[in-house]
């Protein structure tokens, strides 16, 4: 169950994007935006799997050139950009001083600093999502601040995302081993200067991504979220679609979405946003100044039909939104991992299971032969992952647990 690319415009305009992301997670996001757009690329290395949805490109080095200002205007100097963007989250910031610098549209540089600080967020939205939390630094000054917030709480690195580095402390006794967690987490090159000590917030957690253009901001999708690994809230699998939520009494969540990424100054994107609905009311638990990643935009497109490269060139360019989901369908995707480290020689073959109509792709994340393990050990010990598809959220739970149970991984433990 898949749907085609979107049309291609008559007259497509042309759009500088700033970063390519990785393919496994964002050909499908890419793919859409080449169709919707003609795309010119600015990014640290040479295009390859991304070439049959550019027009252009220019590389430059990260090391020497931190802000590649004279790439990006030899590319609106052979093109006529009407936009910047990006979908990367490291890229994020440098796509928002880069339009700045050119004269076009994008993503404010202040609503961009927002979204890769956690700390400037919850100061911003204390009024319409108020949460107790401390920037720290040292590990005493964390136990002076949880001794006044109470038990449980959360301590989360202060600029990334994606439940990187976030854990749940119910004690005293354990705060000073999973404060030093959170703080020695590879951050991938970003960066992220101190921990939030936070008041623990209960109930249910959902992602949604608001289109934000000139004012206006809609939420295009809704989809709840599978975790594992407690007291580490780590990202396994959602579910999204017809059935995954019911989404009435989620109306106060969703508008709280688009009231923070409207008072962030998001504009000319889509902002990925996480909100819980708590027994006090919703409370948003990050922004982000860029589509969801994780292959979102290929569940969402298979759960609800939407383009989310066509969405986002139509915020970009400032143009009216055009979102029309259709029903009766559901994805759902389910990360696998290890059950303690072992030497990666693939996931099991599982034919039989594998030529189901509704498995929509397996594949795998790590190359064989090298030595995986679990959070929290290794945050980001992803296995593989498997797709499925339905005509309801249910049954694609259905599915995605019996495609767990059959998609072990192989290889001798360590």
């Amino acid at each position: 169950m898949d749907l085609p690319l979107p049309a291609r415009p008559a007259s497509p305009s042309t759009l500088l994007l700033v970063g390519s992301g990785y393919q496994i997670g964002h050909e499908h996001l890419l793919s859409h935006l080449g169709t919707a757009a003609d795309v010119v690329l600015l990014d640290a290395a040479e295009p390859t799997w991304q070439k049959p949805w550019l027009k252009d490109f220019e590389t430059y080095d990260r090391d020497e050139n931190p802000f590649p200002l004279e790439q990006a205007r030899r590319l609106v100097e052979r093109h006529d950009v009407r936009a910047v963007i990006t979908y990367n989250e490291p890229d994020v910031l440098l796509a928002a001083q880069l339009a700045e610098a050119l004269g076009l549209p994008g993503l404010p540089v202040e609503a961009a600093e927002i979204s890769r600080d956690k700390k400037r967020q919850r100061e911003l939205l204390a009024d319409l999502s108020p949460t107790t939390s401390v920037l720290v630094h040292e590990v005493e000054d964390g136990l002076r601040v949880a001794a006044q917030i109470g038990y449980p709480l959360i301590v989360k690195p202060r600029g990334l995302s994606g439940s990187a580095g976030v854990c749940r402390i119910d004690n005293a006794d354990d705060f000073a081993q999973y404060f030093q967690v959170a703080a020695d987490i590879d951050k991938k090159g970003m960066a992220s200067d101190g921990l939030l000590v936070e008041e623990y917030l209960s109930g249910l957690e959902f992602d949604v991504d608001v289109w934000s253009s000139g004012g206006r901001a809609e939420v295009l999708y809704w989809c709840p979220k599978t975790f594992d690994y407690d007291p580490h809230p780590i990202e396994v699998g959602y579910v999204c679609g017809e059935g995954a939520l019911d989404i009435e009494p989620l109306a106060e969540g969703f508008a709280l979405a688009c009231a923070a990424v409207l008072a962030a100054g998001i504009d000319r994107t889509l902002a990925h946003v996480e909100v819980k609905m708590t027994p006090k009311g919703p409370r948003i638990i990050e922004l982000n100044g860029r589509p969801g990643g994780d292959m979102l935009s290929k569940m969402v497109h298979l759960a609800f039909g939407l383009s989310m490269g066509s969405l986002l060139v139509s915020a970009a360019l400032g143009e009216p939104l055009k979102a029309e989901i259709v029903p009766n369908r559901a994805a759902g995707l389910k990360f696998i991992y290890p059950e303690r480290p072992q030497l990666f020689e693939g996931l099991a073959e599982a034919p039989e299971l594998r030529a189901q109509p509704w498995v929509h792709q397996v594949g795998e994340l790590r190359p064989k032969g090298t030595v995986i393990a679990p959070p929290p050990i290794d945050f980001w010990g992803r296995a593989g992952w498997v797709i499925v598809v339905g005509e309801h959220a249910d049954e694609a739970r259905e599915r995605l647990a019996e495609a767990g149970r059959r998609l072990t991984v192989e290889g001798p433990y360590v």
